[in-house]
């Protein structure tokens, strides 16, 4: 487009020479042409903003020039300017495409008010032909997407009535868009459901509330199939509800994986578990000298044997909470009380293993210990792992301590808590929290791995040995124990100089 170009069309010199430089004083680049030819061929040979064309001019005349114009530049705007006498014409030349005209002789400032108008309608005119092209461009961009999901996409008016879908909906319904679209989901989806079923679709067009990752079962091509479907409302500009859109995502081979978990889980629990407690029985009738007498050196390669059986037990059992943590058939006894008794059996539990490493386990725990709610047996289990794990990395002569006490404030804590271990918004919580801290003088963990290290199988290698040890099992079970009881566990440490595990359990009467 010619930007502020203007083309004069008119056969009379004189009012062409005014306009010409008037236009020109105002900003405007102009270019005139004596009759209807030399305006076609200017107009075919450069851009311009504004055509003014005289109706009466020489070989063609202006309505000639303007039909000529609508067809090959339909955009272009147009302005007629007749002599007196001729606005019947000029009208009717409106009325083939003109946006104005203007009757000789004119002002200079009605001329200029006009030609400003038609150029400012000329910019708007392509603005928003460019808005469309954007708009049309990403419509189309947006529709590939969506019928390129692998999910399905449906969405409803208010009467629950499919508007629109994906080809995943319509490959998974066996049927044509123009079958499915007015029609209800009830008949489409929702067949032979139980009614207690909470649809997501139907949640969201009560409540105008989105639903994410429901899980229930649709009537597929091959029978009832597993999904796992989120679910959002639609409004239009006033913000009234005008329906509702649902992801759909067949889950059939998730769930399949489930059932190999299950399997593998059921495995570890006979197939592992079972033979290695008759290994152990087998080993203490050896140790005890029930099937003869035992030197020394035997005795300690039993009482290895035994160690290690213990840690592939722990290990499997570890793997088996985690599993019913995740599962949610974890089963918790939560009962508000004051863990000290727990944490000084522990104390006196461990302290043997400590001895035998030469390492000093001491055990500090404030007047002020407030009681919270707990379930003893994963308590136990957390703070024993704990104490083991410090036992582990904690050269001879070390030290380990055990303390518990009350914090009352949560302030400060977000710069001592790895980065994304937590929502920085937990720091901002109220209220009392029992913390129990094991800290010990062993060999660290490097900083880049306190983020992980409550992962499953995230084992932290200790760079001065350049090896891991552990199964990476034992924290991944704290991490479940303390989310199970609402609170927080963290690791601070500095390579070479020890860790300090912290876990917080909130002190209030509802877990």
């Amino acid at each position: 487009m010619g930007f502020n170009k203007i083309l004069i069309a008119d056969d009379e010199t004189d009012i062409a020479l005014i306009l010409k430089i008037q236009l020109e004083d105002a900003g405007y680049k102009t270019i005139r042409v004596k009759d209807g030819v030399e305006a076609l061929e200017a107009l075919a040979r450069e851009s311009f903003e504004l055509l003014l064309l005289d109706i009466k001019m020489p070989r063609i005349d202006g309505l000639q020039v303007l039909k000529k114009v609508r067809d090959t530049l339909p955009s272009m705007v147009v302005i007629m300017m007749t002599a007196h006498g001729s606005e019947e014409i000029a009208v009717n030349a409106m009325k083939d495409g003109a946006l104005d005209y203007i009757a000789k002789p004119f002002s200079n400032d009605d001329m200029l008010k006009r030609v400003q108008r038609a150029i400012s309608y000329n910019r708007t005119l392509q603005d928003n032909h460019r808005l469309q092209q954007e708009l049309a461009a990403e419509q189309i961009k947006t529709e590939a997407i969506l019928q390129g999901m692998a999910e399905l996409l449906v969405a409803v008016d208010t009467e629950g009535r499919v508007i629109s879908i994906n080809r995943m909906a319509e490959y998974f319904l066996g049927r044509s868009r123009d079958m499915i679209i007015g029609k209800s989901l009830d008949e489409l989806l929702y067949v032979d459901l139980p009614e207690d079923v909470e649809l997501p679709l139907r949640k969201v067009l009560l409540t105008g509330v989105p639903v994410i990752d429901s899980s229930y079962s649709i009537a597929g091509p091959t029978g009832n199939i597993p999904v796992l479907s989120s679910a959002a409302p639609l409004y239009d500009n006033s913000g009234s509800l005008i329906g509702a859109v649902e992801i759909i995502r067949d889950i059939s081979s998730l769930k399949a994986l489930e059932r190999e978990r299950e399997d593998f889980v059921s495995m570890l629990s006979h197939d592992l578990k079972n033979p290695i407690t008759s290994i152990v029985g087998s080993l203490d009738l050896v140790r005890e000298g029930r099937l003869g007498p035992i030197n020394k050196d035997q005795r300690e390669f039993i009482e290895a044997a035994e160690e290690s059986c213990s840690e592939m037990v722990e290990m499997i059992n570890s793997l088996l909470d985690i599993h019913k943590f995740e599962a949610g058939r974890m089963i918790m006894a939560f009962k508000q009380e004051n863990p000290r008794h727990l944490l000084e059996k522990l104390a006196t539990q461990y302290s043997t293993a400590a001895e035998k490493a030469e390492i000093r386990l001491a055990l500090v725990i404030s007047s002020e210990m407030p009681q919270c709610l707990i379930d003893r047996t994963t308590f136990v289990r957390m703070i024993g792992n704990l104490l083991s794990n410090a036992i582990k990395f904690t050269p001879e002569k070390g030290e380990i301590t055990v303390e518990a006490d009350k914090l009352d404030d949560l302030s400060g804590l977000e710069k001592r808590v790895p980065k994304g271990l937590y929502p920085v918004s937990i720091f901002a919580a109220t209220g009392s929290f029992l913390r129990v801290t094991v800290k010990d003088s062993g060999c660290g963990i490097p900083s880049e791995a306190l983020g992980e290290i409550f992962d499953r199988f995230v084992q932290a290698k200790n760079r001065r040995e350049g090896k891991s040890r552990g199964t990476g099992l034992g924290l991944a079970f704290c991490r479940k124990v303390m989310d199970a009881h609402k609170g927080f566990i963290w690791a601070e440490s500095e390579e070479g100089k020890g860790s300090l595990f912290t876990c917080l359990f909130p002190v209030n009467d509802e877990v």
